[in-house]
């Protein structure tokens, strides 16, 4: 399966970042822990990780709120 990663920023402005070849809330995960957290060490990361929550209208919809960064993450079936 292919999941493709989205940020839709405070300017609603919608664009695709990546593309994984896992399901979406493993693709979240390893967006956040690779390009937000610096962690390169896939073997490490979590299968599941707070914050990241699956839209309740959309099965296999997945979603984290970066507020530090004032957007939200996307994740996607393709």
């Amino acid at each position: 399966m292919t999941t493709n990663i989205y940020e839709c920023n405070s300017d609603g402005k919608i664009t695709q970042l990546a593309a994984y070849s896992v399901e979406p809330e493993q693709a979240l995960i390893n967006y956040i822990q690779q390009y937000i957290n610096g962690n390169w060490n896939t073997m490490n990361y979590p299968k599941h990780m707070k914050g990241v929550k699956e839209s309740k209208i959309k099965k296999n919809h997945f979603y984290f709120d970066d507020v530090a960064n004032d957007r939200v993450i996307a994740a996607y079936p393709a």
